[in-house]
């Protein structure tokens, strides 16, 4: 079963989505689940998951059409992390050179490549090739997320929690998973080629009313809002949406991924809220205080400098009429396969009635390791 509301596509309906998560909150450790939304005036809703005993992040946000998408993005984000956080133990221990050869350690999100790092002993858990379904062997230290990094052991990944996902199946866990990998690569490449891949996006020209509600929003406030389409190899859609207001003088950013343009550009749109929402409640202390930009008081910012065109020009994009999250995933491996040559793994780092938990390895993808979400203001080269 696939269930396609305002911004999404999952596997069961929200309301047993939450109460298939509420019994699991004690065990992810979330002492509380609440909602940010009236700290802002735009009102698109947003939720944080708190969990005090966290070793990473101790806050997740979550946000979507309604409060209840928002309380359960922001469970499913804070059980990403748990997961991550937990002790992995390896299957294997070894080389590169001794223990995997179906894909190149080039093809990793090393730090620095060097023909070395086929040497490296490391530590390896099994995954599960997405199109033969065949067992894996991955880096374990891909799936880690720490705040302390063994000092014993090498340091050779760019680790981030890219790839890392939760949904109420596997297979919807591992689209978002998949479908994330493809976005941080897609917005690698324009960054990389100058923003030759963006086309701005007229926003009035949107037709698809839950995204023509959410600028509606922005524009109701008063808010300058940026739209744009990032063009990558996957024939999967990008948008990535920018907002300033003169009462916070930033502009947040939000990107989204999805075979389905109207989900894309919702992520984006919402994603970009959440950032900005997230910084005014103020509950993560590795973000910028923006001290500087209220002192300054920039003015407002200027569109890009670059080609326009309109909701129908990137609508049409979508192929599958009837989309189920197993036909979706299908179609994006295949993608990806054959762009990059090399399969996605999937490693299953929970599975229960509730949710599962993924990470997604897709060797030949890239990301840009930084946390902002590049805004390009004029093509170049």
């Amino acid at each position: 079963m696939s269930v396609l509301t305002p911004g999404t596509l999952r596997t069961r309906t929200p309301e047993d989505t939450w109460a298939a998560l509420q019994p699991e909150l004690r065990r992810l450790g979330i002492s509380r689940v609440a909602r940010l939304t009236g700290l802002d005036y735009l009102g698109i809703p947003v939720w944080t998951a708190v969990r005090p005993a966290a070793r990473t992040l101790v806050t997740s946000q979550g946000k979507g059409a309604t409060d209840l998408h928002a309380r359960i993005s922001a469970v499913l984000e804070a059980a990403e992390l748990y997961h991550a956080e937990q002790a992995i133990a390896p299957a294997a221990r070894g080389t590169h050179r001794e223990l995997q050869r179906r894909y190149p350690m080039s093809a990793l999100p090393v730090k620095v490549w060097h023909p070395a790092l086929l040497d490296v002993p490391l530590e390896w858990v099994v995954g599960r090739g997405l199109v033969t379904q065949e067992e894996v062997l991955v880096p374990a230290d891909l799936l880690r997320r720490e705040l302390h990094h063994d000092a014993a052991r090498p340091e050779v990944f760019a680790v981030t929690s890219n790839g890392l996902a939760c949904g109420n199946s596997r297979a919807e866990a591992t689209l978002h998973a998949l479908l994330e990998t493809v976005e941080r690569d897609v917005l690698h490449r324009d960054w990389k080629s100058g923003g030759r891949r963006r086309t701005l996006v007229a926003p009035a020209s949107v037709t698809d009313p839950y995204c023509a509600d959410l600028i509606q929003r922005f524009h109701g406030a008063g808010m300058w809002l940026e739209l744009v389409h990032v063009g990558g190899p996957y024939g999967i859609t990008v948008f990535a949406a920018y907002i300033w207001s003169e009462d916070y003088p930033i502009v947040f950013a939000g990107s989204g991924c999805h075979n389905l343009p109207e989900i894309a550009l919702s992520r984006a749109l919402t994603e970009a809220a959440q950032s900005r929402l997230t910084c005014i409640a103020g509950t993560r202390d590795d973000l910028d205080s923006h001290e500087a930009a209220f002192a300054a008081q920039p003015g407002r910012p200027e569109l890009a400098d670059l080609p326009v065109g309109t909701w129908a020009d990137f609508a049409g994009l979508a192929v599958d009429l009837e989309p189920t999250v197993p036909g979706l995933l299908r179609e994006t491996v295949t993608q990806v396969t054959g762009l990059t040559g090399h399969e996605p793994i999937t490693v299953n780092l929970w599975h229960s009635e509730a949710y599962a938990a993924v990470k997604v390895v897709a060797p030949g993808l890239e990301m840009r390791i930084t946390r902002s979400i590049p805004r390009t203001r004029e093509r170049h080269g």
